[in-house]
């Protein structure tokens, strides 16, 4: 139970955290209709092959690399991809949320 309110709240605060990231790169007057991977490239080179070093090589998940991030969120337009990460943290953490919730007590009130 506390397991999953720690990741249930962990994943709200990513959530906003990229909401605000995308905020912040909106008002710093970055290009936000780039796509999210040549903005980061941009941005920061060596925290974008850090990723992909981690991912890669750390992790062992190279298909994951190749099939889903850099199709779905490094080439699409940064605003999209942000909104993307933001939602589908919210519907994670929501969704811990849901399995992590206490069953409700029933009150049955018996005539004597």
């Amino acid at each position: 139970m506390i397991v999953l309110r720690f990741f249930q709240w962990l994943f709200f605060l990513l959530a906003f955290v990229f909401l605000g990231l995308g905020i912040w790169l909106w008002l710093a007057g970055e290009d936000i209709t780039k796509a999210a991977g040549a903005l980061w490239y941009s941005l920061d080179v060596s925290s974008l092959n850090l990723a992909q070093v981690v991912i890669q090589r750390h992790l062992h998940l190279p298909a994951f690399w190749d099939n889903a991030i850099v199709p779905y969120l490094l080439q699409r337009a940064a605003w999209e991809s942000i909104l993307w990460l933001f939602i589908g943290l919210m519907l994670m953490g929501g969704l811990l949320s849901v399995i992590g919730r206490r069953p409700k007590r029933r009150h049955t009130f018996r005539s004597e």
